[in-house]
């Protein structure tokens, strides 16, 4: 049975973070949707590290995932 993958990019929360106030930066909401699409499958967890990892700004567009 294959086992299920998820994105975890840990790092600390920025400290003017606000608990409830949405994203910190830009690169939140993209973690957050690469997460959404690597916990069911949609994409591979290596591709998504691969991609934010090269270029955050572009990861979602090079996984189609805009």
């Amino acid at each position: 049975m294959p086992t299920q993958e998820h994105l975890t990019l840990p790092h600390p929360p920025s400290p003017d973070h606000k608990p409830g106030g949405g994203p910190n930066n830009p690169k939140d909401g993209v973690e957050a949707k690469l997460s959404s699409a690597v916990c069911p499958g949609k994409v591979q967890l290596a591709a998504a590290q691969n991609a934010i990892a090269t270029d955050w700004t572009t990861a979602l567009a090079k996984l189609g995932l805009t």
